[in-house]
Parts: structure tokens; C-alpha cells; sequence
């Protein structure tokens, strides 16, 4: 690990750009149709509690990084075969994000440029950040919040004053009753966008306050979730729950019909904005969890020098990810949120805490 320390500031200031990451431009929820707000709220419930499991082991081992005290409770032979399916994971998600990121771009504004170059441009800023170490990132994770609080803000501002939105769309909250909503909460949204949440257990011990790191990461996974809530449910305002559920970009597009007295028209940058800030965050925050890793699996003192081969990993991995957006979209909900996240944000996690309590209780260390 790197000698390095970032205060409560920056840590909430990362969570909050991290769970907005591709969740906030994205349709999610899939089945919860228009109270797809409703199981972001029940969702966030979920995220917090996996959390506090984060926090708790972070607690037991806070100058361990994630598969340092996973080889120390499951022990070398289990552990470094664990630690391995989580550096796999995290350069494989950070190019699903990358992948994400660059084809929204390309399909909405900018069509004429390969997809390979949005990648490459994005994950060269993301390796120049991290190549300077978690405190350049951190830093400038605070500048920006500021940043995209003053845009969302602006946003909100001028939907609310176009007359776009119709309150009607969000009725009933439970047409379809209570099990797509909660289905769509604890299957879907528990893990993305909070489930990726685990990326933090490699970042956790650089905090230089131990004792804050829960209360900071609940207050910042509680303003993410109420935001990502009322976001979505804006779009599906002014959208309507159809075209919300079959729209690729449904931000976007809820963006594009402001219209204030013929004046103040194409705000299409707002969003273009929202969405390289926010991908910026999370795929440098899971790129860095994967440098962690492997540094931590390979004795290696800097992890900042793995910044470029892991970099360009993810970059070569993220134009191999799918044939097609259609496939890329089935590909995540079967195998990242259908498999990888359950096993690797819950079930592992909870391994991990019983297996440290009953060794602790039983003197096995």
C-alpha cells in the first residue's frame, strides 16, 4: 500500500460520485416499472447494511487492504484463490464500465468517433490520476461534487420551469403490487449500484480517521440513494414509465425536451458532463481496488506502477467485453448482477465476518 492518508471529506465525496458512477444516466430496476424510485430506497437499505460489513472487517484489519485480511481469516491456500476471482473481477467490471461509458457517448453525440478513442482518453486520464496516488484522486473528487451538485441543481431548476413533467406517470406507486418492487430492489438495485460498494474495502485503510469511516459512508450512501431515487423518478415524470424502461439513455433524453420560452433549449451537456465526471470516479476507484489487489497478491510497495498495465488492461478488455449493446446489457444482468456481485458483495463478505468470529471466539488465530 501507499503511504498516503484522505480525510472524511474526500472518502464521502468518492462514495457519492462512485454510486452515481453510470446508475444515475441508466435505466435500472428493470421490473418495478414506475416506482422504480421506491426500490432504490428499498435497495439503499440493503447497501447500507453491506457496508457496515465492510466496515466492521475494515475495523478488525484497518491497515489490511480486502485480500489482506481475506488470506488472514480464510487463511493462504483459500485465500489467495479468493483475492485472485477479486482482481479478476474488478478489471473486468471497471472495463464493463469503461465499455458502458464509451458506447452511451459514441451513441449520442459522438457518432463519428471510433469507440476505441472514447476509452482510450478516458482510461488515460483515469491512469495519470492514479498513477499519482489515492490523495490526487481523492482531492479531486471533492472539487468535483461541488461540481456536479451546482449541474444537477441547474438541471432540476430548468426541468421544473419547462412544464415537461406530468406527476401522473409515477401512479399507482404499487400498480403491479409490492413484489416487482421489492424483487427489483434486492435482486437488481441492491447490486448495482450498491453492491459495487466493495471496491471500498481496498481504499478504507488509507482513511486517516478509523472511527468515521462508518458513520461517513452511510451519510454518503443515504444522500446517493435519496438523489439516484429523485432522479429517476424525474425521468419518469417527464418520460413516462415506457418509454423510461426502453430508452437507453433515459437521462438524456429528459434532459433534451427543456424548452423555456423558446430560449433556453439543448442542455445535452449537462448530462455529457454527469456522465464523464461520475464514469471518471468509478472507473478509477475500481481500477485502483484492482492495483491494490494485485500489489498486495504480488509484494509489490507501489501500487501506482501498476496503474499503466492494469490501465490498459481494462482498456483492451472493455472493446472485448460484448459483440453488441443488446449482448453487452444480457451479459450484465445474468453474469455481473446475476452472479459476481451476489457472491463477491454479500456472500464472501458474510463468510468473511462469521469466519473471523468464530476464530476470534475461539482463539484460531
Amino acid at each position: 500500500m501507499e503511504n498516503a492518508k484522505m480525510n472524511v471529506r474526500q472518502l464521502f465525496a468518492l462514495i457519492v460520485l462512485f454510486e452515481f458512477g453510470t446508475a444515475i444516466v441508466l435505466p435500472i430496476g428493470f421490473v418495478s416499472q414506475q416506482s422504480v424510485w421506491i426500490s432504490i430506497l428499498l435497495a439503499l437499505i440493503g447497501g447500507v447494511l453491506l457496508f457496515t460489513i465492510y466496515d466492521f472487517l475494515y475495523r478488525q484489519y484497518p491497515t489490511m487492504p480486502l485480500s489482506g485480511y481475506i488470506r488472514k481469516i480464510f487463511g493462504k491456500y483459500v485465500g489467495w484463490p479468493v483475492c485472485l476471482v477479486y482482481l479478476g473481477f474488478f478489471i473486468y467490471n471497471d472495463a464493463r464500465v469503461l465499455r458502458e461509458t464509451g458506447e452511451l457517448l459514441v451513441t449520442t453525440v459522438y457518432d463519428q468517433t471510433p469507440l476505441f478513442i472514447i476509452n482510450a482518453l478516458l482510461m488515460i486520464a483515469v491512469i495519470y490520476v492514479l498513477y499519482n496516488g489515492i490523495e490526487v484522486l481523492a482531492r479531486t473528487g471533492e472539487i468535483h461534487l461541488l461540481f456536479m451538485l451546482i449541474i444537477g441543481v441547474l438541471g432540476i431548476v430548468t426541468v421544473l420551469f419547462s412544464n415537461i413533467m406530468d406527476l401522473k406517470h409515477l401512479l399507482p406507486l404499487a400498480g403491479a403490487g409490492w413484489k416487482p418492487i421489492v424483487e427489483s430492489a434486492y435482486r437488481n438495485i441492491l447490486m448495482f449500484p450498491f453492491g459495487e460498494m466493495i471496491s471500498f474495502a481496498t481504499i478504507l485503510p488509507y482513511l486517516n480517521k478509523i472511527q468515521s469511516g462508518r458513520k461517513t459512508g452511510i451519510f454518503a450512501l443515504i444522500c446517493s440513494g435519496l438523489i439516484l431515487s429523485f432522479t429517476h423518478a424525474l425521468e419518469i415524470a417527464v418520460l413516462g414509465p415506457d418509454i423510461y424502461s426502453r430508452s437507453t439513455f433515459p437521462l438524456f433524453l429528459t434532459i433534451s425536451k427543456i424548452n423555456i420560452a423558446d430560449f433556453l433549449q439543448r442542455m445535452d451537456a449537462i448530462v455529457i458532463l454527469t456522465l464523464i465526471i461520475n464514469a471518471f470516479f468509478k472507473c478509477a476507484i475500481t481500477c485502483y481496488a484492482a492495483m491494490i489487489i494485485a500489489a498486495d497478491l504480488f509484494q509489490l510497495k507501489k501500487p501506482q506502477k501498476l496503474a499503466l498495465p492494469i490501465g490498459i488492461t481494462i482498456l483492451l478488455s472493455s472493446m472485448m467485453t460484448a459483440g453488441s449493446w443488446t449482448e453487452f446489457e444480457q451479459e450484465g444482468k445474468q453474469v455481473i448482477i446475476g452472479v459476481f456481485l451476489p457472491l463477491l458483495s454479500i456472500i464472501i463478505p458474510v463468510l468473511l465476518l462469521v469466519v473471523h468470529l468464530i476464530r476470534k471466539r475461539f482463539g484460531l488465530y
